[in-house]
């Protein structure tokens, strides 16, 4: 049988996937439209004076009153989305001078995960007020107006990881980045609370219409996630390997039941919050893209993940560099008031790592090799984590197929 040529997959073979996985609506609208850009040209990042043109045709039907753009540039990193600042200066009623400085947040033709920005600017929308979040102003979700779909945001002053950076993590996303003693201590009450803040969260009183909602006291949560990642896999591998099918029978075969649903963030992380040096607070959560309507234990198992920790002076492990597992689990406990359930934390390590596995050895070498991001560098980079999760699914599928 000849292999499919994924760069230019037909309409019917699209439809086909579509059908063979149950995601959600707009995660669907997301990855058709990777699907249809990807059978076009190589992807080309916009110049500066050309996307000028588009956010100030974009705001002009936005901003109330005369404004004018200023420092528009390119902000270096940004490896799931095409990141630029720049001065947003308008005159409101009655002739006040506003001087703004945003960040215009877009998807490129492929990145690191594709995602869809309205679900992005909901949910950012219904965390203001609960943890610290940059404030969003404006969506262009089907990307008509910028070229691509995209969102302005409010910048918020902090950073990602500490100067210098802590040991041998953080130069990739702020994976791994670790933290000196008196800052990590600050950090890490911070980093805990606002988790379990998101947890608590009564999003059935927000506006996230671009959610779909499964059911509780069903395995429908697990479901949509573990279908979302197989279509992923579908879409982007350049060929078959044993570890991902046989993770996903396993999968599968061991649904869990979510007694609740409650708001995941889904990738909550080191790398993923800006913070305060001088003072150890956390400013901002970032990249909440992934976020979904789900299964708590899968955020647990994502801040867990081994390969996000860093070591303290005597080389012990601390979960995202902060602290001990046991100290992450019981505070978060004591604050949520949800009792975690070991099992479903090992689906959900599992299933994290299966989303690793995909995204590294699938996803972003399919980007790189065609043509399709702004960062070569970076997607062949984690095209080899994405194999060394793929060795971690074994062993942890091997592990749990011993126990008695």
């Amino acid at each position: 049988m000849p292999a499919i040529d994924k760069r230019h997959l037909a309409d019917a073979e699209i439809e086909r996937i579509r059908r063979a996985y149950r995601v959600e609506r707009t995660i669907d609208e997301a990855l058709t439209w990777k699907l249809l850009r990807r059978r076009g040209p190589d992807y080309r990042p916009p110049q500066i004076g050309e996307l000028e043109v588009r956010l100030g045709n974009f705001l002009s039907s936005r901003v109330s009153g005369p404004f004018r753009i200023d420092e528009l540039r390119r902000l270096p990193g940004g490896g799931s989305k095409e990141m630029f600042r720049f001065r947003l200066r308008r005159v409101e009623g009655g002739g006040t001078q506003v001087e703004e400085d945003l960040i215009l947040r877009m998807a490129p033709g492929e990145s690191i995960v594709e995602t869809h920005r309205q679900r992005e600017f909901d949910v950012l929308s219904a965390m203001d007020g609960v943890v610290p979040v940059p404030p969003v102003h404006w969506v262009d979700a089907d990307g008509s107006a910028l070229g691509s779909p995209g969102m302005v945001c409010g910048f918020v002053a902090g950073v990602a990881a500490p100067t210098p950076v802590q040991g041998e993590g953080g130069r990739i996303s702020g994976i791994g980045a670790g933290f000196p003693a008196g800052l990590r201590e600050r950090l890490f009450e911070d980093f805990v609370d606002h988790l379990a803040a998101i947890h608590r969260f009564d999003w059935r009183a927000a506006r996230l219409a671009s959610f779909d909602v499964p059911s509780a006291g069903t395995t429908e949560a697990a479901h949509l996630a573990l279908d979302h990642w197989s279509r992923v896999w579908a879409e982007d591998a350049f060929e078959e390997h044993p570890v991902i099918t046989l993770a996903a029978q396993w999968l599968r075969e061991h649904l869990p039941v979510a007694d609740e649903i409650r708001l995941v963030h889904n990738d909550y992380r080191n790398g993923n919050f800006l913070f305060d040096e001088a003072s150890g607070r956390i400013t901002a959560i970032l990249d909440w893209e992934l976020a979904r309507l789900g299964d708590i234990h899968e955020d647990l198992a994502w801040v867990l993940f081994p390969g996000f920790a860093a070591q303290d002076e005597q080389g012990n492990p601390l979960i995202c560099g902060l602290g001990t597992r046991e100290a992450f689990l019981d505070r978060y406990q004591r604050k949520s008031g949800i009792a975690v359930d070991p099992r479903r934390l090992h689906y959900y390590t599992v299933l994290n790592l299966y989303k690793l596995a995909v995204l590294g050895s699938a996803t972003n070498a399919r980007a790189a090799a065609d043509g399709q991001t702004h960062l070569d560098v970076m997607m062949n980079f984690s095209t080899g984590l994405g194999y060394g999760a793929l060795a971690g699914l074994y062993r942890i599928l091997d592990a749990t197929e011993a126990r008695p």
